[in-house]
């Protein structure tokens, strides 16, 4: 059988047969006289075999080992193929589903992400409450870029959207937060000592309400999780706020927490 006939009966093209041999793991057949690769069926087997293998995710590179049985263990071998197959169905699962959830946003007139329809719902009240106040829109947008990246870090806090819900639904609640908004703001680029009492005021404020403090540094930690847990990889404190005065109120209210910093 010429290399046409071979690849139709089998299925696959003859480019990949040809690729096959110069891997190594199709024998070339003798030659007819005219020059012409000549297959048996023996050939046509061995090719059926390859393309079964390589259809089910073994690559082609160790096909030969496995057809021959000289893989030294090749059930430890196909299962950490599966697993990376598991490993790829898993990544394209998440992907599937977060195109779902950036369709919907669209559809509903929200930006692309990750961040709960409750917090950004929030954060439209917020502004418009702040409306005319071009400094306090400016830190909005700067607290929605950071509560996006903390979104897109991973699963958003639940305490963290309940408080939104709160400030949704409560313009008085509103009005408390855009308050110690602009209390951060006002100690931004001033020396922590040169704003002692600001930032005492500001820690006290935090600490007296709950979702206030949650909005600012987050749920308090379960009372069973590991004091040494691994630190995220994503952004730093230090990198999310770089103003020492500021980062001092979060490090107090932190600290009176009893989060480990």
């Amino acid at each position: 059988m010429r290399i046409g006939e071979i690849a139709r009966l089998a299925g696959v093209s003859a480019r990949s047969i040809r690729h096959y041999h110069r891997l190594g793991v199709l024998a070339e057949p003798p030659r007819t006289g005219g020059g012409y690769r000549d297959y048996a069926v023996a050939d046509l087997a061995r090719i059926a075999r390859i393309a079964f293998l390589s259809g089910s995710g073994v690559p082609l590179r160790e096909i030969g080992a496995l057809l021959e049985g000289s893989d030294a263990d090749p059930a430890a071998d196909l299962a950490a193929l599966r697993d990376g197959i598991d490993q790829r169905i898993a990544d394209l699962t998440r992907q599937r589903e977060r195109l779902d959830v950036i369709a919907r946003r669209a559809a509903e007139g929200l930006p692309p992400g990750l961040l709960p329809e409750s917090v950004t719902r929030a954060l439209d009240f917020c502004r418009a409450d702040a409306a005319g106040d071009a400094e306090l829109s400016a830190l909005l947008d700067r607290e929605h870029d950071m509560l996006d990246l903390v979104a897109l870090q991973g699963d958003f806090p639940e305490a963290l959207s309940r408080s939104y819900s709160a400030l949704a639904a409560d313009p008085e609640r509103r009005r408390a937060y855009l308050d110690m908004l602009a209390g951060f703001h006002r100690i931004e680029g001033r020396r922590p000592a040169a704003v002692e009492s600001e930032i005492a005021t500001l820690v006290d404020s935090l600490l007296a309400d709950a979702d206030l403090r949650a909005l600012v540094a987050g749920a308090p930690p379960d009372a069973g999780e590991s004091a040494d847990a691994s630190p995220s990889d994503g952004p730093t404190l230090e990198q999310l706020l770089p103003d020492p005065a500021q980062r001092e109120v979060l490090r107090r209210t932190l600290t009176a927490l009893g989060v480990v910093l």
